[in-house]
Order: C-alpha cells, then sequence, then structure tokens
C-alpha cells in the first residue's frame, strides 16, 4: 500500500472478514486490511460497499438482522464513507456500458475516483485494470 495516496475496500473484503466459511488464510488478509481501514486516514469506504456488504450477509444469513445493522454502522462511523453523487452515476454507467463492468462495481470505481482514490482492494480486479485512473488490485491474488 503506497503511504500517501487514497485507497478503497470492496464489498468481498468486508464480507471475508466476517463469513464464518471464509478460509483462514483469506480471513486474515481481509482483517488486515479492514484494520488498515480504520486506523490509516487514507483508508476509505465507498458507501455502496456498506450497502452490498449489508445485502450480502442478509441474503446469506451468515448473521441476524441486529447484529449486521450494528457492523455496519459501526463500520460507518469508524471510515471514512465515500458518498456518490449524481456524477458518479452518470460515470458508472459509462463505464459499465463502455467496458461492460457489473453497474454496481462500476459505481464503486466511479466513487473512487470522484474522491481521488488510487487504489480499491477487490477480489473482484478480472478485467477491470485501472478504470477512471482507478488501480483495482486483488490482495488475495497469489503474489
Amino acid at each position: 500500500m503506497k503511504s500517501n495516496v487514497l485507497w478503497a475496500i470492496d464489498t468481498n473484503i468486508l464480507v471475508y472478514a466476517t463469513a464464518p466459511d471464509t478460509p483462514a488464510s483469506k480471513q486474515k488478509i481481509a482483517h488486515d486490511l479492514l484494520q488498515q481501514l480504520f486506523t490509516s486516514p487514507l483508508g476509505c469506504l465507498p458507501g455502496q460497499v456498506l450497502s452490498e456488504y449489508l445485502a450480502v450477509v442478509l441474503r446469506k444469513k451468515t448473521m441476524p438482522l441486529a447484529l449486521a445493522m450494528e457492523t455496519v454502522g459501526t463500520w460507518a462511523q469508524a471510515a471514512k464513507v465515500l458518498p456518490v453523487s449524481e456524477a458518479a452515476y452518470q460515470q458508472a454507467w459509462a463505464l459499465a456500458t463502455s467496458h461492460q463492468y457489473q453497474v454496481w462495481d462500476a459505481l464503486i470505481v466511479a466513487v473512487c475516483a470522484e474522491h481521488g482514490v488510487k487504489t480499491l482492494y477487490s477480489e473482484d480486479a478480472g478485467a477491470m485494470k485501472k478504470p477512471l485512473g482507478v488501480q483495482v488490485f486483488n490482495p488475495f491474488a497469489p503474489a
């Protein structure tokens, strides 16, 4: 992680940090990133990520509703949450249609770009190399 640039984490990092069936190696990486998110002034959390996390844990029933709400609320207070703007939606839709990215992934990238985030940690890096100037990095990929 570069020491002087903004960075963010994607939904899968939060899910792997809390899901009981996550392999230990992935869970450690996710926990480490989550810890850094809450202690680094450069770590960011797109608001969309919190919404996606809540949807995932409730759909998969990996935690009770009250605990899921408390977790999301705590993270929202502990992290620098990036809001979404109308311009970010416009960029996301354009990115999704021009590069065939999933709309919600494109929205997270657009929000990051709008706020000056240069690195997004996500298992979904795949074909997303550096959209809108945001480097998408898979922290779980073999070195």
